[in-house]
Formats: structure tokens, C-alpha cells, sequence
């Protein structure tokens, strides 16, 4: 056994080679950037992550919660909106070796990329036998995915980043995903091929654990096998039908708790509601597939091989898949965020069995020499490609970049001065920035946070129209500027109360309705009178808030040293922290 594994390694080693070099390239610019501001002053804590909803989760696991209400202090044991595993498998990897959030994320970017690749590598190689097509579709798919698109391209052209930092390298996901849809995938074709049930067994588990990770992963994954069960039916394969159709069987059993949650989610009155706001549109209206989607199957009919039934069968589901998952609504009367099943699965299997395609056709005497160097030129621009979007975001992206990580790191201080003072649990009021960084860098809850309106039952439309409300009553929006501040932030606003919902309808947030806008100016009028302090103090009460962080920079209208039930505990430049001392 040794022996044959060392064999293994050695016959791959130029996979396990790009693997590594990938590790090191995802995860190098959160390195660097504490290299080169370790000795300035400028470090203080706040590192190089992503402005992302996965950090957040990752510590919420590693505080000892599930993901009832992850943000806010209360709901926490209310069932769960939001796919755990590969939030827990990043937070437990960092517990495994007593790490913070930071090196938590920092340990996962070199793990997580490692295994991705092998695990792509290995299926593309167990499908194609060909060690070529499987280094170079991974390299596509994994450093140069931002350039299967004409966008991408046109900004390549330009000498600009065609992405903000490497997709790979955002907290947990896609790595996760990519991580249980490829480990099953090669169990399945495994057992596909070699129908032996060990592999059977393995495929029935890794899907069901998709469930608990993703839910477009799972969906794509039962209308594959959904397509390919029915291509055997089609094909009077009676056995095979009830073999593979066992497997996605399987999976079902290990979801069972999956069902039993959303089935408890289900029944809170909120849910509709907060289904709505995660982009879920009401329509039986089909969907393009997309170009692309439709160009691999043009080539992949035309040219895939026809010798191997089992292997093109499988192939022609997978491409075939993309017309079910972007038209379910036909049936469900639901549009989800269709785009996530182009970003993660249409787009990269697409690129898979279009390269199988190609390098097919050059598989053939005297053009190996062709062969090898499409294969050349497709991994080194990869890895270029992957480079270049690392370096480019880090010193140029105005959203997650160097210069941003720098601007953040006033928020250190802060986040060190409650973790000092702060009881577990407790609840900070702040602005977006600061609400983001307390739930990454600290135990305690907020008060507001941009990701609840999709993310817990416990907030209904009238408790975020109460946390939008109070924004607007610290800078002082009164009676005869509502309207006009109202419409002027009205996509905010829109956000805020309705999250993606009008955006998805509509196209943008701007576009709720007249009415529905008009009647949340209206509601936030009556609350005018209550006078500010009054009200401050009856939801400060009511969510026991207990300190606040006061951005002047951004912020100068608060004015929260006019409050008497406010008293100043620290001040770290800008930023001054209140706590408040008049909770019930």
C-alpha cells in the first residue's frame, strides 16, 4: 500500500506542484500585507479579508453558535437559514490549532485551494484519462475563471483586474463548494464506471452533505441525476437506473435533518417573508441558459466521442443539467438567484468537457506537440492570469484592497477595547463598517448589520424598519427633509427593508414602488413624534444595546455627546465608544 501510494504521488507530482503554488498564491496578499505594515504602525489587527458575509460565519461557529441569528443577540436557537458546514469545517480547522479569526482565514486560503485543486485535477483525470486536460482545466477554472467571460476579457485588454482578488480566496466559499461537488462528483463517477458500492456509499454521503453547505449545489446535483436516470430509463437500462438512482436516494437520508430544519423554519410567520427578500421572484417566466452553456453542448455533440456510451451519457447530462436548474420555475413558480448556478457549476463543467473536447481531437498521431503546447500555454497564462488579479486588487481595488485593509486598521483599537471591556453577548450599535468588523473580530452582537434582512427570522419588516429609522434620527432627519433625504438614499432604503428582492424583480433597488416607498417615508414621519432621545432610549432598551461606536469621519451628524444617557468610555482618534447607562 505504501508503495502504491508513493507511486500515485509521484506519477502527480506536477499536480501536487500547481496545488501548492496555487496555496501559496491565494493566500500570499493577507501574508504580505502584514510583511509590509508590520513595522510602520499601521497594523493593528484588521487584516486583509474580503468584504464578504463568511467571515462573519466562521466566527460565529467558533463562538459556540449554530446560525440561528448570527449577527444579533437574540434568535440564536431559531432554526437556520444559512448552510453551516463549510463555515464549520474553516472555524474548526482554526480551533484545531487555538487560531484566531485571522489566522483562521489565512490557515483555510492554503488549505482549501490545495485540496480544490487536487480534488478537480482528480476528477477531470478519472473522466479523461489525461493528465494535460485535467492541469489545465483546473488552472482555468481556479486562477483564471474571471476570464471565461467577455467582461473579464475586455478588462484584461484594458489592464485592469477582471475580478477583486481571486474568487478562491474568499473566506469558505467557493472553495467549500467546489470541495463537496468535485469530492462527489469522482465518487460518483467511480461508482458509475466501476460500479463498485464502496464508491456508491461515499457518493451517497458527500451529497448529502452538500445540503448542509450549499443550496445550489444539492438542487444542480439532483437535476443531474434526475438527467441521467432518465437517459438510462430512456436507454431501457433497468439495473443501472436503479443503481444510480439509489445513490441520490441515499443522499436524501442524510439530509433528513437538513428537511427537518427548514421544514421548522417554515413555519415561523417571518419566513415568507425573509424568503422574499433573498431574491426568490414569484414567476413560471424561463430563463436563457446562457451562451456559453449552449456552446459547449454545440461542441461537446459535435465532437465528444461517441465510443464510450457510459462516459458521453454522463458528459451530456451534466451540459444538459443547465437547462433544468434555470428553468425549474416552470414547475415551482420560484426564480432563485439563478446566477449562482452559472458562477459555480454551468460556467466550470462547461470549460471542463469543452477541454476534454479539444484535447480529444488532438489525441491523435502528430499532434502531440500541439497538444503539449495548448496545454502549456493554457496553465501559464492561468497561473499569470492569478497572479496578476492578486497583485492588481492589492494595490488598486477600491473595495477589499491594501489601501483599504489600511483605512480599516483605526477600527483596531476599537475592536481590541471591546474585547477587553465588553462582556460576551453584549450589543455594540454602529454603522456598517463598524457592525462588519465587531461580529469578525469580536464575540459580541450588533444591534444593525447589512446581512439580516436575509438572513434570520427574527427580524421582521417592522424591526428593520425601526434599525433604519434610527439611523436616520441620529443625523437628524426631520419632518421637512424626509422626503427629500428619502428619495436621495432610496436605493438604501429600498435594500434595507426589501435586501435583493426589487433588485431581482426590477433590475435595481431604486425600483420599488412608488407606494411602497412613499408608505415607509410616511411611517418614519410618525415616528417624529417620539423626540430622538425618547425614542434612542425605548430601543436601546428593547435590544439592550449597550455601547456605541461613534465614526465622526463618517458619521458627523450623529452627535451622541448631546445624550445625557450617553457617557464617552474611549476615544481612538475618530471613533469615540459610548456606553449606554440607562438599560432596564
Amino acid at each position: 500500500m505504501h508503495m502504491i501510494i508513493k507511486q500515485v504521488l509521484f506519477n502527480h507530482r506536477v499536480a501536487i506542484i500547481f496545488a501548492v503554488l496555487l496555496s501559496v498564491i491565494t493566500a500570499f496578499p493577507q501574508v504580505y500585507f502584514r510583511i509590509e505594515h508590520r513595522n510602520d504602525g499601521i497594523y493593528q489587527g484588521i487584516e486583509l479579508i474580503p468584504d464578504s458575509p463568511w467571515s462573519p460565519r466562521v466566527r460565529e461557529i467558533q463562538d459556540g453558535h449554530s446560525f440561528g441569528n448570527i449577527y444579533q443577540k437574540d434568535g440564536k436557537d431559531n432554526p437556520s437559514l444559512l448552510q453551516p458546514l463549510g463555515s464549520m469545517v474553516v472555524a474548526y480547522m482554526g480551533e484545531a490549532f487555538h487560531l484566531d479569526i485571522n489566522n483562521t482565514i489565512l490557515l483555510s486560503r492554503l488549505v482549501l485551494p490545495f485540496i480544490v485543486f487536487l480534488l478537480i485535477y482528480c476528477f477531470v483525470f478519472l473522466v479523461s484519462r489525461d493528465k494535460l486536460v485535467a492541469l489545465s482545466s483546473t488552472a482555468v477554472l481556479l486562477l483564471a475563471d474571471s476570464l471565461l467571460s467577455f467582461s473579464g476579457i475586455s478588462r484584461m485588454l484594458y489592464g485592469l483586474s477582471p475580478d477583486n482578488f481571486l474568487r478562491l480566496a474568499r473566506p469558505v466559499n467557493p472553495a467549500m463548494i467546489y470541495l463537496l461537488l468535485f469530492s462527489f462528483l469522482a465518487s460518483f463517477w467511480l461508482f458509475y464506471r466501476d460500479k463498485k458500492w464502496i464508491y456508491g456509499l461515499a457518493s451517497a454521503v458527500l451529497l448529502g452533505l452538500n445540503f448542509y453547505n450549499y443550496f445550489y449545489t444539492w438542487t444542480y446535483l439532483y437535476a443531474f441525476g434526475g438527467l441521467l436516470v432518465l437517459i438510462l430509463l430512456i436507454r431501457k437500462e433497468w439495473k443501472e437506473t436503479w443503481r444510480i438512482g439509489s445513490v441520490f436516494l441515499g443522499g436524501l437520508v442524510v439530509a433528513i435533518p437538513y428537511f427537518l430544519n427548514l421544514y421548522r423554519a417554515s413555519l415561523f410567520p417571518t419566513f415568507e417573508e425573509v424568503s422574499q427578500r433573498v431574491g426568490i421572484i414569484l414567476s413560471h417566466q424561463p430563463l436563457f441558459v446562457g451562451s456559453s452553456v449552449i456552446a459547449a453542448l454545440v461542441v461537446f455533440l459535435l465532437f465528444f466521442p461517441r465510443e464510450d456510451k457510459e462516459k458521453y451519457m454522463f458528459g451530456l447530462a451534466i451540459l444538459l443539467t443547465p437547462f433544468i436548474t434555470m428553468n425549474q420555475q416552470l414547475l415551482t413558480g420560484k426564480i432563485m438567484q439563478a446566477d449562482h448556478y452559472h458562477w459555480f457549476f454551468h460556467k466550470p463543467l462547461g470549460v471542463i468537457f469543452v477541454l476534454m473536447t479539444i484535447f480529444y481531437l488532438l489525441n491523435r498521431p502528430g499532434f502531440n506537440f500541439y497538444k503539449k503546447a495548448l496545454a502549456t500555454i493554457i496553465i501559464v497564462a492561468s497561473f499569470a492570469t492569478g497572479i496578476f488579479v492578486q497583485t492588481h486588487s492589492y494595490y488598486y481595488d477600491t473595495k477589499d484592497g491594501g489601501s483599504i485593509a489600511i483605512e480599516r486598521q483605526r477600527y483596531g483599537p476599537v475592536m481590541k477595547w471591546l474585547n477587553e471591556n465588553g462582556e460576551k453577548e453584549a450589543v455594540v450599535f454602529g454603522n456598517d463598517e463598524t457592525s462588519n468588523l465587531t461580529v469578525i473580530y469580536t464575540p459580541l452582537n450588533v444591534f444593525y448589520h447589512r446581512g439580516i434582512c436575509s438572513t434570520t427570522l427574527s427580524d421582521t419588516k417592522s424591526r428593520l424598519l425601526t434599525i433604519l429609522f434610527t439611523f436616520f434620527r441620529l443625523r437628524e432627519v426631520n419632518m421637512e427633509s424626509a422626503q427629500e433625504t428619502f428619495s436621495r438614499e432610496r436605493n438604501i432604503v429600498s435594500k434595507e427593508i426589501y435586501c435583493i428582492y426589487y433588485r431581482k424583480l426590477y433590475g435595481t433597488y431604486e425600483a420599488i414602488p412608488d407606494e411602497k416607498f412613499d408608505e415607509i417615508v410616511a411611517l418614519y414621519k410618525e415616528t417624529l413624534s417620539t423626540p430622538t432621545s425618547k425614542w434612542l432610549e425605548q430601543i436601546f432598551n428593547k435590544y439592550e444595546v449597550e455601547y456605541l461606536v461613534w465614526d465622526k469621519k463618517i458619521d458627523p451628524d450623529w452627535q451622541l455627546q448631546k445624550y445625557s444617557f450617553l457617557k464617552e468610555a474611549a476615544v481612538f482618534g475618530d471613533i469615540a465608544i459610548y456606553r449606554y447607562e440607562n438599560i432596564n
